[in-house]
């Protein structure tokens, strides 16, 4: 594909993903070093319904804010095919935001400070965009490397993206990746509800 379809369809499910789970870190981050949490937990609110308040709504502004971007791509030249094949990318998206926020969780619960928070969450951001093809071409690394990019949970979720927005491809093509994603998705879980203890 030419530069301007790998870049909109890369970046848009990246930069909307990560993105969310940069700003989503940045607030349950200050939870926990503010001890919001801990005031939190004596009142009637439950751990569940605190979670659920924060993360639902990214999910759905993550959704619309992925179709808004290739929309835009659209218009400056991407061939990102904009109808109803675009109803596949909703399970994409939604373990990609998943992770996302699941790793924001990750975080949050193994560093002490919100700028600490940051700085790791920085620290990961870069690899996930060079390694996944959301800015280069995978084949042009090195065959190992190649391989081995596929492992991480983006790489299949943006290869799944550019088959549903620019080939106009089921989202039943895409079962390894697909399967990948979610296995990802529920280790990070994990992870999550052991690093965050307000979770537990």
């Amino acid at each position: 594909i030419d530069m301007v379809n790998l870049l909109v369809t890369g970046l848009g499910l990246m930069m909307v993903s990560i993105s969310g789970g940069h700003i989503f870190l940045a607030a349950i981050a200050t939870y926990k070093a503010t001890g919001v949490l801990k005031r939190i937990s004596v009142t009637p609110v439950s751990p569940l319904s605190l979670i659920l308040g924060e993360v639902m709504p990214r999910i759905v502004m993550a959704l619309v804010l992925i179709v808004a971007f290739f929309a835009v791509g659209s218009v400056f030249g991407a061939d990102i095919v904009v109808g109803p094949e675009l109803a596949g990318m909703l399970p994409v998206a939604l373990l990609s935001t998943g992770i996302a926020l699941s790793w924001a969780f990750v975080i949050a619960g193994t560093t002490n400070s919100p700028a600490n928070a940051n700085a790791m969450d920085t620290f990961t951001m870069f690899p996930l965009f060079l390694f996944t093809g959301a800015m280069f071409p995978l084949d042009a690394f090195p065959q190992w490397l190649e391989n081995a990019a596929h492992l991480i949970p983006y790489t299949g979720l943006i290869e799944a993206t550019r088959g549903i927005t620019l080939d106009a491809r089921p989202v039943t093509d895409f079962g390894p990746e697909l399967a990948i994603g979610t296995a990802w998705l529920a280790v990070m879980l994990t992870l999550a509800t052991r690093a965050y203890r307000f979770i537990k």
